[in-house]
C-alpha cells in the first residue's frame, strides 16, 4: 500500500484477500489503476513479493498487521448474521469449531522467519495469473 499507493501514486487503494474453496484456494491482489500505470503497478506487486522472499518483515510492521488481522477476524463475528456465516463456512469446509481460535493463535504466534519461509514457498511469480480488465 505505501509503495504503490502513497509513494508511486498508481492507485487510490490496493488490497488482497484469500479466496478459499474446499480443494483449491487463491490469493487475490486487487486494485484499480490507470491504463498508463497498469504494467508498472503489476511490476511493483512482484517487487513487493520479492522483498517478502528476501527480507525479514520488520517487527513493528508485523505487529501492526497481526493486530489488523485479529481485528478483522473479530469483526467477522460481530452480529448474528456474521456468526452464522462463519458457522456455515466451517461446516461447508469440514473445519472444527476450534478453527477460529486456532487461526487467532496462528496470527499471534507467526514470526518474521516463518513469513519469509512461506513467501519463498508461495510468492513465486511463475505461479501467479494476471487478469487485467480495461
Amino acid at each position: 500500500m505505501s509503495n504503490i499507493r502513497e509513494e508511486k501514486g498508481y492507485t487510490y487503494g490496493i488490497h488482497s484477500f484469500l479466496e478459499n474453496h474446499i480443494r483449491e484456494s487463491a490469493w487475490v491482489i486487487s486494485t484499480e489503476a490507470g491504463k498508463d500505470v497498469c504494467e508498472a503497478t503489476i511490476d511493483e506487486v512482484y517487487k513487493e513479493m520479492k522483498i517478502l522472499r528476501d527480507e525479514l518483515v520488520d517487527e513493528e510492521e508485523l505487529l501492526l498487521v497481526k493486530n489488523y488481522m485479529m481485528g478483522l477476524n473479530l469483526g467477522n463475528v460481530d452480529g448474528p448474521f456474521q456468526v452464522i456465516a462463519r458457522w456455515k463456512s466451517l461446516i461447508l469446509n469440514g473445519l472444527g469449531q476450534d478453527f477460529f481460535y486456532d487461526s487467532m493463535n496462528t496470527i499471534k504466534s507467526v514470526s518474521a522467519d516463518e513469513l519469509k519461509e512461506l513467501s519463498n514457498k508461495y510468492l513465486l511469480p511463475e505461479e501467479f495469473f494476471e487478469l487485467v480488465v480495461i
